[in-house]
């Protein structure tokens, strides 16, 4: 390993802590988990979706996203619904208090977004991106979010 990609993966490393510490901190403040505020911030974005496609979204199991839904459900934040034309799909979607949870989330994220990058240029952002991009691909994550 190179010098430049040692001093790479101990900046990933760090941000990665870094970032971790701080998302939990925020979250928890707010009975969330990430995971949770994920699936959240997907059905904001996307609208309402059948959990085979927010497992999909989101990365992991349907197994897991049933587990998510419960206890958002459980919270009032999230309901199901049967699907139109496949009565083996449940639709999930946001409540009016799931919603505003995420609005929240959303306006959280932009505001932390602006303070974290505030005086660095577009140039280095754009590079920042793409360099994250081809780290994320090579774990198969998908940055289309």
């Amino acid at each position: 390993m190179s010098a430049k990609s040692s001093l790479a993966i101990d900046r990933l490393f760090g941000l990665a802590h870094v970032l971790g510490e701080a998302m939990h901190r925020h979250l928890g403040a707010s009975g969330l988990t990430p995971a949770k505020a994920d699936l959240l911030l997907t059905l904001h974005r996307k609208g309402p979706l059948v959990q085979r496609r927010l497992s999909e979204h989101l990365g992991c199991t349907p197994r897991h996203v049933t587990g998510l839904v419960d206890a958002l459900s459980a919270a009032g934040l999230v309901g199901r619904s049967a699907h139109a034309t496949d009565r083996r799909a449940i639709v999930v979607s946001l409540t009016p208090s799931g919603e505003a949870v995420a609005s929240q989330l959303e306006g959280s994220r932009s505001k932390g977004a602006a303070d974290l990058f505030s005086g660095i240029s577009e140039r280095d952002l754009a590079t920042f991106v793409k360099v994250a991009d081809a780290v994320l691909a090579k774990f198969g994550v998908s940055v289309d979010r």
